[in-house]
């Protein structure tokens, strides 16, 4: 049986990426560590930067003006607008079915979400292949799918970043249910039509609206069925909350940790 912590969670960036990482230590520190998944919002929306991806690779004054907060990851990867979207966030040990291969991991999941997907909304999406170049001149991880991210007739739906540590990874992901191109191309310095032609979101995959409650069920279901879980609904523990207290306190709180890219 694994763990869906309950509720669906609305708050700060700050907040969300502090959870991802204690419960990332949390499944480092205990062997016993049941695989957990938690979905939730970020409220109010928020552009998500890479733990090594430099601060001038998107427009941080933009962003401020429109009232977005900003947070670093811990995970990699390239700058991700939270704003009507549904993230996911899956932290297990290194043990069956999950292995210490990233790729085989990022699959597993991969598979999960899009069986989700493909039994509530019709949406059919395949694994992105082959490992794409990236384009460095672009700080925005929507503008080319990752090996084996999610994507539909070619556009990207699903963007993830994944980090593992002693034993244990975390992998969470963004969904859009929603999109501002207008918004994306100000923050990342592209225009509207190129990120029409790059990316998707699962409104227009699903050719009707999705609230994020039912993109939350969709998920779950998917784990059920590509990989065979039973789900133990639980709140988080009290001294991992403690513990994204202090996560906050000491690194995603702080502006330097913001505006420093991690090498």
């Amino acid at each position: 049986m694994w763990k869906l912590i309950d509720p669906l969670e609305e708050a700060p960036g700050v907040w969300q990426m502090a959870l991802d990482e204690a419960l990332l230590d949390e499944a480092s520190a205990r062997e016993d560590f049941v695989p957990t998944l938690r979905l939730y919002v970020f409220r109010p929306g928020c552009l998500s930067l890479g733990r090594t991806q430099a601060y001038g690779s998107v427009d941080a004054d933009a962003a401020r003006a429109e009232g977005l907060d900003m947070v670093r990851r811990v995970t990699g990867g390239s700058g991700v607008l939270h704003h009507g979207e549904l993230t996911y966030s899956f932290v297990a040990r290194v043990a069956s079915p999950f292995t210490d291969n990233i790729e085989q991991n990022y699959t597993l999941l991969s598979e999960a979400i899009a069986a989700g997907l493909a039994r509530r909304f019709g949406v059919r999406a395949e694994l992105e292949p082959s490992r794409p170049e990236r384009n460095p001149a672009s700080g925005a991880c929507f503008l080319t799918p990752a090996l084996k991210e999610l994507k539909v007739e070619g556009r990207k739906l699903v963007g993830s970043a994944q980090r593992r540590q002693k034993g244990a990874f975390l992998q969470h992901g963004a969904l859009p249910l929603t999109t501002d191109y207008a918004l994306h191309a100000r923050l990342f310095g592209l225009t509207p039509e190129r990120l029409r032609g790059a990316m998707v979101d699962l409104t227009e995959a699903a050719g009707r609206e999705v609230s994020h409650t039912e993109a939350a069920e969709a998920l779950e279901q998917g784990f059920i069925e590509r990989l065979g879980v039973t789900w133990a609904r639980s709140p988080l523990a009290p001294h991992v909350r403690a513990r994204a207290e202090a996560l906050v306190a000491q690194r995603y709180g702080r502006d330097d940790w913001t505006r420093d890219a991690v090498c």
